[in-house]
This record gives C-alpha cells, structure tokens and sequence, in this order.
C-alpha cells in the first residue's frame, strides 16, 4: 500500500529508530505504558471473532495486548513504516500469535471498506498523523455503527506540578538519551516537541465529534500523563 497520504518526515523517522523503538519505550515509562495498553485494550470489551483496526501500530505491542486478552480476533496492523511493520510481524511469529494481518498505509487514507471494522485502536500514534482530522475520519469511516474505538495518547492536562516534571523528563531526559542511544538527535526531538505541544483532550474531543462519533469518554492515567479516550459511532 502507499504511504504518501502520511507525512513523509515522520515515516522516514520511524523507519530509522525502528530497531530501538521498543527498548528505549520500555526504559522511558520505566514499563508503565504496558499497564496503560492493558487498561485501553480492556475498555474495547473485545470479543472472539470481532475484526480489530489497529492503526500506527508501530511494532504491535497493541495487537499483542488485545490477542492476550481475547483469543479467537482478527487483527489488522496498519502503519506506514514498513520497517516497524516487519519488526510486528517478526513479534508475531515469536509469540505464535495468529489471525494478524500486516498492512502498510496511512491513517488519512486507510484501504478498508465502510463500516468494516467491530473495533479500533490508536496508542500515541494520532499525534503523528498528518491531518488529525482526516485520520479520525477514516477511523470513524470503517468501524461499524454502534462499535467503539480507543485512542491512547499523552495530553497535557495533568497539574501543574506533575506537568513541569513531565515537560523536564521528556527535554532533558528522554531527547538526549533518546538521541543517543538511537542515534538520532533529530527523532527524539520531534517525539519530545509533539508530546509537549500536542491539544488538551477538550480539543481532541471535539475533533473526535465533528468526525461523527456520538460518545466520547476519558480515563486519565498516571496522573494525567496519558489518557485514553474511548469513541463509540
């Protein structure tokens, strides 16, 4: 599949840091963020034989999560970095893990029929959309009506206190760790510049509204660092 409808600087990016993505992920949540997958897989209530999205899928930690929980579902991981795709793929063998599906594309044009998908979800990866609206357009556009979707994401409505401890770690931890132990300065700075400047969930809200999703539910964790937003059509 094409990916040009996605920002090409973003996908070359991942391409590149895709060999230290799930290291360095592991070391900067110190383990949390698979607490955080844990809880937003659980609120989709997934069932066997339920067909899941799972879009920006990145190394499919998501994915993984959700066939932990729920045997018996048909999953689709879609990214448009091949290189994190073929690194989900090669996690999938290892673990044994079947009725995965690995598609390379962008969010703002994914090649699924209406109305396709029982459910989907996104884990920090609508930040890097190229159009955030047209992204969640599709996402509305191929899930079915009355189904629901999570999207799992940093947002910056925490405290203040706990919000100036997190904009500290992300610039003058994570980026030049990041930066180092990848060896690009230039990916890690990006990652921390999207996160600290990414909308308040009242914003996304109302984006996740206008594309035509009827409820729209948050669960903040870790004391707001990330939230999980829960989207019924």
């Amino acid at each position: 599949m094409s990916r040009e409808d996605a920002n090409p600087r973003v996908v070359e990016m991942f391409d590149r840091i895709s060999g230290t993505y799930d290291r360095l992920n592991r070391l900067f949540s110190l383990g949390v963020d698979r607490l955080w997958r844990k809880k937003a897989v659980q609120a989709l209530q997934l069932e066997p034989g339920m067909k899941l999205l799972d879009c920006s899928a990145g190394t499919g930690d998501m994915s993984f999560e959700a066939h932990r929980q729920c045997s018996g579902i048909v999953t689709t991981l879609y990214d448009p970095s091949a290189n994190m795709l073929l690194l989900a793929e090669e996690k999938a063998k290892q673990r044994n893990t079947s009725g995965v599906e690995f598609v390379c594309g962008a969010a703002e044009a994914i090649p699924m029929e209406d109305e396709s998908y029982d459910r989907f979800m996104v884990a920090f990866g609508i930040r890097n959309f190229k159009s955030l609206d047209q992204g969640i357009s599709e996402l509305w556009r191929v899930l079915k009506p009355g189904a629901t979707g999570v999207i799992l994401e940093f947002t910056p409505d925490r405290s203040a206190l706990i919000d100036r401890l997190f904009k500290f770690y992300m610039w003058w931890v994570m980026r030049p760790l990041g930066g180092a132990i990848s060896e690009d300065r230039d990916a890690y700075r990006y990652l921390a510049e999207t996160i600290q400047k990414f909308p308040k969930s009242s914003t996304l809200t109302d984006t996740f509204r206008r594309a035509g999703f009827t409820e729209v539910t948050q669960h903040r964790h870790s004391f707001g660092i990330a939230t999980s937003f829960l989207l019924t059509r």
